[in-house]
């Protein structure tokens, strides 16, 4: 039995409610010759459209589309100086309130002396950069170069492409032959953010739009939960190939730990699947179906209210997300569920309930359903309540219009949630 000392460094932003430490340890395993890097880049609030490889109309991401060109790409208002949220250094706040004119420059200097620290030592590393970019608040950004007249957005999005192409450019400097990197990002754009929101690209969720509110971020349509994805290891992921396999970021932890020569925990179910043969081997098949559930829309946080299975997607709820324009859609609840055939990109017109299609479909939407709900029931399941835990409550300054702080009488209210699967 070997040692295997795996560097590891999670660097980012405690950002409304999402908590990114910076972490350092080793694990030991068996070594089968040399194990890989990774270097895992998730953005925040980032629309499909707004990488350039994916939507023509988008002219500001020149690194990560290169990035594309060389790799492989899967078809996954108030403008502030501070925001009152912690920056974390293992699991130390190392800056409160975070200065975003700054947080750009510090994302790319810890990653890429991390990278060329844990080169120099030989050792494998895994660094997960978990960016606050492009979540509201942006800050203002003076770019040398370019139209003067950008917008805000445009401007944040082009110093995001900017720190992931110096860190793309230390990986090839330092450990290009032996590292995969992974950039995709969390769910679409902000709707109701107006012009600091992204792209959705032609995924507009039609059906919802004409209903009212938006079909982006917080909703399960196309738009809400489709997101840009690039993979790129020379030699390794082919070069300018664009994947239709059905993939997640659950994921990530899954591929990862095979590539690393490791086993998933035992005990439990993970929704997530090893994309290996997609990524390298040419494969189109990844997730036969996936489950969406309420991420702040209408109907119960958390519980699964889409179904997609294979290039088709059932909606049980629907509505509930503010858009630009101040509406929100109705809540709307749908028994039997609309189903759309997603070559219907919109999502404009669901399939008539009474067609050959939808009475081919509802059946194994149905079977899809009822099996995850049993294996939910099933598994292994813990909760986190994330009113009890001071480590995961940093900030509570009331008079930080970012900090989100429990009054007295909220102290009691429980906002636990199952997190098992």
């Amino acid at each position: 039995m070997a040692w295997l000392y795996l560097k590891v460094l999670l660097v980012g932003v405690s950002f409304l409610g999402c908590l990114y430490p910076l972490v350092d340890f080793c694990f030991s395993g068996e070594t089968r010759g040399q194990k890989p890097n990774f270097v895992i880049i998730l953005a925040d609030d980032m629309g499909w459209g707004d990488l350039g490889a994916n939507w023509a109309e988008t002219k500001d991401t020149a690194n990560l589309d290169k990035m594309a060109a060389e790799g492989m790409r899967s078809p996954e208002r108030d403008c502030y100086t501070d925001v009152a949220l912690p920056l974390y250094e293992n699991l130390n706040i190392v800056e409160q309130p975070v200065n975003l004119s700054s947080l750009a420059q510090k994302y790319t200097e810890k990653a890429t002396q991390f990278i060329q620290r844990a080169s120099t030592s030989r050792r494998p590393f895994l660094l997960y950069v978990g960016l606050a970019h492009m979540h509201v608040p942006l800050t203002r950004i003076q770019l040398s170069a370019g139209p003067q007249h950008r917008t805000p957005y445009a401007s944040n999005l082009r110093e995001m492409d900017s720190l992931v192409g110096q860190i793309k450019d230390k990986v090839d400097r330092v450990a290009k032959e032996n590292t995969f990197l992974w950039f995709t990002g969390d769910n679409g754009p902000w709707a109701q953010k107006c012009e600091l929101a992204g792209s959705v690209g032609p995924f507009t969720g039609l059906w919802q739009a004409q209903q009212g509110g938006s079909p982006a971020k917080q909703t399960t349509w196309e738009g809400g939960h489709r997101v840009p994805a690039v993979a790129y290891w020379p030699g390794t992921v082919p070069s300018n190939v664009t994947s239709t396999a059905l993939l997640s970021v659950l994921d990530i932890f899954p591929t990862v730990v095979a590539l690393a020569g490791a086993s998933l925990p035992p005990g439990r179910h993970f929704d997530g699947l090893d994309a290996s043969e997609v990524l390298f081997g040419g494969s189109q098949t990844g997730h036969r179906v996936l489950f969406h559930p309420n991420s702040g829309a209408a109907g119960e946080y958390g519980a699964l209210k889409t179904v997609r299975l294979e290039h088709y997607k059932a909606f049980y709820v629907t509505g509930g997300a503010k858009a630009c324009n101040g509406s929100t859609g109705p809540e709307q609840y749908h028994e039997p569920p609309l189903i759309f055939n997603l070559e219907d990109v919109a999502e404009a017109v669901p399939l008539e309930p009474g067609s050959a299609e939808y009475r081919s479909v509802l059946p194994k939407v149905r079977e899809a359903l009822a099996d995850v709900l049993q294996d939910i029931a099933h598994d292994n399941i813990s909760k986190a309540d994330y009113t009890r835990d001071p480590s995961v409550t940093p900030c509570c300054n009331p008079h930080q219009i970012a900090c989100r702080c429990q009054t007295a009488s909220q102290t009691d209210i429980s906002t636990s949630r199952n997190v098992g699967k």
